[in-house]
């Protein structure tokens, strides 16, 4: 085990899969902007043999299964850190990079692996159906416990290229309590990018037919309501920093669906953890919803979330260092 003195880094979480692929060209950028060096984490699974599951059980013995040999699994963690790290070099020749080899339960690993770390980059999910139920959601497990930040990246993320126009984040809030953390995000990442922000608040009942009815006698009154809670959630962040360009947008609708449409055309979602205080959800529906279907990065910020400024910090690597 070995730390070295620095700022603290970005944490890349890899799998080896097409799927990771954003999140590494995600976190080369990031780490390049705020400074910071790159570790990349790959978590070997624990082998245990697990037999193919059946909607209704078999007359006589089940399948043979085999479990992949330890020595196997290591193999090819190594390959695909030597691979990644290759590759982020490749983006950002002066990056230093390092890699980490964990084993055990990817979600645990992954948080153990962010103690440390400024913000943690994952691939977004693509498991579906029975295989999601069987190895349960690794992307909403590390956003849901890490201590610091969580992006989730589509496969598909390139950042920007050449001119056009200028770098925009969106930040959605639902109550006024808990929006400094967000704002604090938000504005970090748009001084250091020169980017706009873009504050949005909807509002929903849950029952449809109450929606109904208040969207065609309260609509007015909703939107003010709105407006307010954005006014008081911005506070002084205006004042502070006059040089951030801000739009605040009320919008009806489901709340994932607004925010995903918000930020088809910007280059970061910032959202919250919902509930802090529930051990068994603390993300809450909108943000799962969003770690899925967002077209753009999601950032998932904890409470009492500090962005990166300044003071050197240790990274404690547990694991075995492979680079």
């Amino acid at each position: 085990m070995t730390s070295a003195l620095h700022r603290a880094p970005v944490v890349l979480a890899s799998d080896g899969t097409p799927a990771s692929e954003g999140a590494l060209r995600f976190a080369v950028q990031e780490s390049g902007v705020r400074g910071a060096g790159l570790v990349i984490v790959h978590v070997n699974p624990l082998a245990v043999p697990v037999a193919p599951l059946h909607p209704i059980l078999p007359i006589g013995p089940l399948p043979a299964t085999r479990s992949t040999l330890p020595s196997e699994l290591s193999v090819h963690a190594r390959r695909v850190l030597d691979r990644t790290a290759r590759e982020a070099r490749e983006l950002a020749p002066g990056l230093r990079v390092s890699t980490v080899l964990m084993d055990g339960r990817r979600v645990r690993a992954i948080v153990d692996a962010a103690a440390s770390a400024q913000l943690v980059v994952v691939g977004r999910e693509t498991r579906h159906g029975v295989e999601r139920v069987r190895t349960g959601s690794t992307t909403a497990g590390v956003a849901s416990a890490a201590p610091c930040p969580v992006v989730v990246v589509p496969g598909d993320w390139r950042p920007r290229q050449g001119a056009g126009e200028d770098p925009t984040v969106v930040v959605g809030v639902r109550r006024v309590e808990g929006a400094a953390d967000l704002m604090a995000t938000a504005y970090a990442w748009a001084s250091s990018r020169g980017a706009s922000i873009t504050v949005v608040h909807a509002w929903q009942m849950a029952d449809n037919y109450l929606d109904r009815i208040e969207t065609r006698t309260h609509a007015d009154d909703w939107q003010a309501l709105g407006e307010q809670l954005l006014r008081e959630a911005l506070g002084t962040w205006r004042d502070q920093h006059p040089d951030v360009s801000v739009q605040t947008h009320v919008v009806h609708g489901h709340a994932a669906s607004v925010l995903a449409a918000a930020a088809k055309t910007a280059d970061l979602l910032v959202v919250r953890r919902a509930h802090e205080h529930r051990p068994w959800d603390h993300l809450g529906a909108t943000v799962r919803a969003l770690l899925l279907s967002s077209p753009t990065p999601v950032e998932v910020v904890p409470a009492h979330s500090v962005p990166e400024s300044d003071p050197d910090l240790v990274l404690e690597e547990s694991g075995s260092v492979t680079t």
